[in-house]
């Protein structure tokens, strides 16, 4: 019975822990850019980046020239690493799909203030900026998972120019990321030592039936 609930117990900590959400948050404004990588509550900064504390200066160690090993022969018939990496584009774009259709945005907000010379050119600039973002969103709501969206396009006389501010914040579960990487990257690790075999000379099936006859 003890032994039971121990399983149970730790099934649901790896349950909980598949729960949690990981991303990042992308903020453009007036201050420039700021992004921020999410792992459940734990939000960190990476740009700007935060300041570095200066380190003691250590002389430089005189390097060693090291000999270098010689190169194997590549077995004939072996293809080359190119070659390679191209038999793994298909699986490689199914991977990127199924990980297209797991991110989630949690928040997407857009403020979009158009100022200008006149208001001809204030009011034409509006339009326009309306009829880009009801082009493009749609595309944006066909390929992701949206959640909470907020739209707020708005003309300003008082302005010379156009000022916009968007933030914005995509996430996915760590059991959404280690499902992805165990299914397509052992797909993928297959097609990669698959594809380092030596092909087959013509001719040599046909050489060693000669032989046995």
């Amino acid at each position: 019975m003890t032994a039971l609930i121990v399983i149970l117990v730790i099934l649901a900590v790896f349950y909980l822990i598949g729960l949690i959400r990981l991303g990042g948050r992308l903020r453009y404004g007036a201050e420039g850019f700021r992004i921020h990588i999410l792992a459940g509550p734990v939000k960190l900064q990476v740009l700007p980046a935060p300041p570095k504390k200066p380190k003691k200066e250590k002389p430089p160690k005189e390097k060693k020239p090291k000999p270098e090993a010689p190169k194997k022969p590549k077995p004939e018939g072996q293809p080359g690493t190119v070659q390679r990496l191209l038999s793994l584009a298909p699986g490689a774009l199914d991977a990127l799909g199924a990980l297209k259709r797991r991110i989630r945005v949690d928040d997407f907000d857009m403020t979009l203030i158009w100022g200008g010379a006149d208001p001809a050119s204030i009011a034409i600039g509006y339009g326009q900026a309306n009829a880009v973002a009801g082009a493009l969103w749609p595309l944006v709501e066909n390929n992701f998972k949206v959640k909470r969206r907020s739209f707020d396009i708005r003309m300003d006389y008082g302005r010379s120019e156009p000022a916009v501010e968007i933030t914005a914040a995509f996430t996915i579960t760590v059991g959404q990321v280690l499902t992805l990487a165990l299914w397509h990257g052992g797909k993928l690790l297959i097609q990669w030592v698959r594809s380092g075999r030596p092909a087959a000379r013509p001719g040599t099936k046909d050489q060693r039936q000669e032989v046995k006859a």
